[in-house]
Order: C-alpha cells, then structure tokens, then sequence
C-alpha cells in the first residue's frame, strides 16, 4: 500500500527524467530551483518599444497616402492634370522630410522610452504632443518651401489635422488592448487565508487597496481570532478547511502562519492540494519552513515561484508552464485547431462505417457516455464509440477493461486495438472540457478511490484532462490493477505538468500516432 500523501512527499517537481531500458523515465531527484516570475526585470521592452516605432511610422505614413488618395484619387498622384503642373516629386519630398522629422521628434520627447512611471493617459497626451509638433513642423516646411503655390490647401489642411488625431487614436487602441490583457493575465482569483494575525491581516489590505494584483479575499481561517483587526471576515478554524471550502468556490489558499512547522505547512498543502486548491506561503522570518527553504531549497513537492505583492513575497507551492495565460492561449488554440482538423477529416469516415456496424451487430447506441473528473475535479461527460455491451451499464463505472474481457463486442475490439474508440473525445476537447494532450480523465470511482491512497493524486487535475498524455505513450496505459501502477501514471502526469512545453506536446502527438500505427499491447 502507497503511504498518503504527507508522509511520502515525492518530490516530482524537483525531478528530472531518466530513460530506463524500455524506454519511459524515471524521475530522480534533483536540487529544486525557484523562478523569480515577476521580480526579473523583462528584458523585452526595447524590442517592444522599437515595434511601437515602426507601427507609428506606417500608421503617419498611411495617413499621408490616404489624404492623397482623398484630395487626388490616388495614393501616389503623378498626373500633370491633377498636380495642374506641379511637380509630383514634392510630395514623395514631403513624405521624406516627415519621416526624417518623426525621428528626431520622438528622441527629443523620448517618446519610445521606458514606459516606467508614465500612466497611460500621459502616454496618450504625449503622443498627442508629438503629433501636433509634427503637424506644425511640416507646416514651416511647406512655408519655406513657397506654401500653397506647390502642395493643395485641401490635402495639407487633411494631413495635418489627421496625423495627430491617428497617433492619439492609436495610443487609445493600445491602452485599451494592454487593459484587456492585463485582465487576462491577472484574472480574480478567491484566495481563502489561512491565519488572521498581522501578516494576513496586512496582506488583505494590500490585495484589497491594489485590485490589479487580481485576488479577492472570500474571508481567513484562525484558530484563535479573537483580537484580530479582521474578526468579521474569519469562517471558522484552520480544521474547517475542507467545510469552507465545500461551500465557496476557493481557487487558492494563502497560508499566513509565521511560526508554523513543517509538518502543520505540509499537512495544510496536502488538504488543499487533495480539493485541487492551490497553495502560496506568507514565509515568516523565523519559521522553520522559511529557513529550510532559503538554505536548501523547497521542502515540499512542486515547483515554486516568487510573486511580489507589495511588500509580500508570495511563494506559490506549486507552479507550472500552464499557469501562465500565453502558454494557456497557445495550447488552447492548438486544441482547437487539431480537433477541428479531426472532427472534420477523420471523424467522419469513422462514423460512418463504425456507427454502422456498432448498430448492426449489437444493441445500444452508437455513443459511450461515462461521467470523469476533469480540470479542478469538475465532472464532466466523455465521449467514446461504444466497445462493449450495454447489459450493464452500471459496470462500465466501476470495473475497467481488462485483456479478452468478455464484454467487449468484437467491433468493440478492433476499436479499442486501433484507438478509433477515442476520436470522439476530440468533441470533448472542442468544447474545452478536454485538452489534446494531459493526464487521462478516470472515472469517478477511481478519483474516489486514489485520492486518499496515491500520492499527489488529486494535483493532476490542476490542467485539462487529454486524448493522450505522457504517461500513454511511456507504456502506462490501460488497466491499473495495483496502487503502485496508479502512482507511476501520476507521476508522469505530474512530469508533464511541470514540464511542459509545446514541443513535448508534438512529441507526444507525433509518439501517439507511432503507438496507434504500430499497436499497443495495452490497447484493449
């Protein structure tokens, strides 16, 4: 028997995978390392800003083509009859001089500087400001260069009025778009704290005075609250952990315990980790955890970052690639890209003469239907073709398919060896309850039967549930008869949770496809 998960602490977030003979990892401890996420200065704003250059040089430049296109009907005139014998080289001459002149107001104002310390309305006003001295810069040219004898009235009046109001209109644009994705990296998150004294107190009025660090505190666990500053906001004691969080919707719990051991920190990221919470820790000067975890390194399981909030250092227990919301976007539109080109290529044909012969030869839908926890230990429904008879459905929740099980159909069978059975959990995926790739969804039964005995069980659901995952194409599919096989499956999913990339995502599509080819044995 696995012992639980506060006593084995199998540190998978510190590992690193091995090869053995037949070719899936072993996961062997390394020194665990903490990522600075938000305190490492972004060495990306120079390419940004120099982006931001080149959009407003086509944006002034379009303007100019567009107010010709305007007054002349063409974006480059160059008939005598419209330029009335003006030469058509003044107004390539204009478009230079502006582009010359861009320049050099943009280094004077600074205006592609640091952005630290300017809001975004300053931002706005000094574009504005730019355009303007633009405007009136090309106006002394036009001047000495003879005024309305050369260029048309109606196109300098168009020009210098519009360059200004589409900077500005842009920087609008941009302010706006930067809010949206603000909002998108920085969602709310219901964060439960656990401790009422002075560091969780203090902690709540930073989130609380600072909205845009995106956590909103639903109220604090304490054992003894009685003096506190926040007493109205406390639910109950740290042992009514798992009460409070059956009734609210708690995404992560702040632990604020300075003087906590060990082993009291251990136990409370077990509990929540085991209702799929995430953990940060509020390290206090003198805890035994935070002195452990200066010298060498994390004590508990998982990666860690460091997240600045205000004057906190706010340690995540748990960390992963998917955590970020561009990695997020990245493998969702890679989600739904492939299960549309599966849905509407593949999917078909296999419908067609699978559903066929599945009603021919056996009675009961074409469909397998089967309730599985999914991301955050939601339930949700799964797709499969049905593979076996339907006398029981009630045994298809709790018994899985072991080799030449009897109720298996003999379609049933050729579906399950060839892994056609799956292809409609790519509808699962379009609608998002699935991923293309993550940990297998199991049936509730088995949620219900691991996550007290495996360890880290439950953290496995901290992503999307996948067609196919690390652990399928490292041999542990199938049945799972003993909790030893369980605990090799949740380690590679762990593996691939805290390693992810989209590259391992290919390699194990391009590794799937390898297995469906040739066959596995454990496809039954």
């Amino acid at each position: 028997m696995i012992e639980p998960m506060a006593r084995t602490a199998t540190k998978i977030g510190t590992q690193t995978a091995k090869r053995t003979a037949n070719g899936a990892p072993t996961l062997a401890p390394t020194r665990g390392a903490v990522r600075r996420a938000t305190l490492r200065p972004s060495n990306r704003e120079p390419v940004l800003r120099f982006f931001e250059f080149l959009i407003d040089v086509l944006v002034l430049n379009a303007v100019f083509h567009l107010m010709l296109a305007l007054r002349f009907g063409a974006l480059l005139p160059s008939s005598n009859e419209l330029l009335r014998g003006v030469p058509w080289s003044i107004y390539p001459e204009l478009e230079i001089f502006m582009n010359l002149l861009w320049i050099v107001i943009a280094v004077l104002l600074k205006l592609y500087a640091s952005r630290r310390g300017r809001t975004g309305l300053e931002e706005i006003r000094l574009a504005g400001r730019a355009g303007l001295l633009l405007a009136g810069s090309l106006l002394l040219f036009v001047v000495a260069r003879g005024g309305y004898i050369y260029y048309s009235r109606f196109f300098l009046a168009y020009l210098l009025v519009a360059m200004p109001a589409a900077l500005i209109f842009f920087r609008i644009v941009v302010q706006s778009t930067a809010a949206r994705v603000r909002q998108l990296k920085t969602p709310k998150k219901n964060i439960l704290i656990i401790g009422a004294g002075s560091s969780g107190e203090r902690f709540y009025r930073t989130v609380h005075e600072n909205p845009h660090y995106g956590y909103r505190v639903l109220g604090f666990l304490d054992d003894n609250g009685v003096e506190s500053k926040v007493r109205p906001m406390i639910l109950g004691k740290i042992l009514d952990l798992d009460r409070v969080a059956s009734r609210e919707t708690v995404d992560e719990v702040i632990i604020a315990l300075p003087k906590a051991s060990d082993e009291t920190i251990a136990k409370l990221v077990t509990e929540c980790e085991n209702r799929c919470i995430r953990v940060a820790l509020i390290p206090g000067n003198h805890s035994a955890f935070d002195s452990n975890f200066r010298s060498n390194g994390p004590q508990t399981n998982g990666a860690h970052t460091i997240e600045q909030v205000g004057e906190f250092a706010l340690i995540h227990m748990r960390e992963a690639p998917l955590d970020l919301w561009t990695n997020r976007l990245m493998k969702r539109t890679f989600d739904i890209a492939f299960s549309l080109a599966i849905l509407l290529v593949i999917f078909p044909l296999v419908f067609l003469f699978s559903g066929l012969i599945i009603k021919l030869t056996s009675r009961g839908p074409i469909f397998f239907k089967q309730k599985r926890t999914g991301e955050d230990g939601r339930t949700f429904t799964c797709y499969k073709f049905r593979t076996m008879r339907s006398d029981d459905p009630g045994a298809a929740d709790k018994l899985q398919a072991i080799k030449n099980d009897p109720r298996l159909t003999r379609v049933g069978r050729i579906l399950r060896r060839t892994s056609m059975d799956e292809l409609p959990q790519f509808w699962n995926v379009l609608k998002g309850d699935m991923s293309v790739i993550g940990p297998r969804p199991h049936m509730l039964k088995h949620t219900e039967d691991y996550r007290n005995i495996i360890s880290q069980y439950m953290v496995r659901h901290f992503v999307k549930p996948g067609v196919t995952g690390w652990a399928q194409v490292n041999g542990y599919r199938g049945a799972t008869h003993r909790p030893e096989q369980m605990q090799r499956r949740i380690e590679h999913d762990l593996y691939y949770i805290e390693n992810w990339s989209f590259l391992l995502d290919l390699t194990i599509v391009g590794r799937t496809v390898v297995h469906v080819i040739r066959g596995d044995k454990n496809a039954y």
